[in-house]
């Protein structure tokens, strides 16, 4: 609600150059938005649940809530060849994965580029959610949403007067 009130009544297009969950997109869900995010694996869910949504939960039901198949699919990163054999589909189905299941959903990589989070241990993580991702493919396919993927500053380039921003840059770490 603090970030409501500081949003304008009307605007031509809205961006969010640092999107990662999108909580205002989704809230907002305007009608013309251009969204971006340095993070290729997190655009990737998004243009998946848009163009694939159906495939995507498909693949999503073959997982299974234990630490050996979360740490087989947690590993995958770890053999670019073998990932990179992957389809888009899996690609965003694994980290869909992976972060229901993780502990406490935290998106983090090592310096490799690897994902590195712990299994989460919950005890009924709903790994596939059919109807916020039937929804969210559906604002997607309805609205004009346009996807970026890249510094932010190249994805505010041509901006139009009467549009919104909003940004919400990455947090610091809060220790090294």
């Amino acid at each position: 609600q603090d970030i409501k009130k500081h949003i304008p009544g009307k605007y031509s297009t809205y961006y969010e150059p640092f999107l990662g969950g999108g909580a205002v997109l989704f809230d907002l869900q305007p009608a013309k938005a251009v969204i971006n995010d340095i993070n290729e694996e997190l655009i990737n869910v998004y243009t998946v649940i848009r163009d694939h949504v159906d495939e995507l939960i498909n693949d999503l039901k073959k997982y299974k809530n234990e630490a050996k198949c979360f740490y087989d699919i947690r590993a995958l990163d770890r053999d670019k060849e073998k990932y990179n054999q992957l389809t888009n589909i899996e690609k965003a189905s694994r980290i869909l994965y992976l972060n229901k299941t993780c502990y406490n959903g935290l998106f983090r990589v090592n310096q490799q580029g690897e994902f590195n989070t712990p299994f989460g241990r919950y005890k009924n993580p709903n790994i596939v959610n059919e109807t916020i991702l039937r929804a969210v493919s559906n604002y997607f396919n309805k609205a004009k949403v346009t996807f970026k993927c890249g510094d932010f500053e190249e994805a505010v380039k041509g901006i139009r007067k009467g549009s919104f921003v909003y940004f919400d840059p990455p947090y610091d770490p809060v220790s090294n």
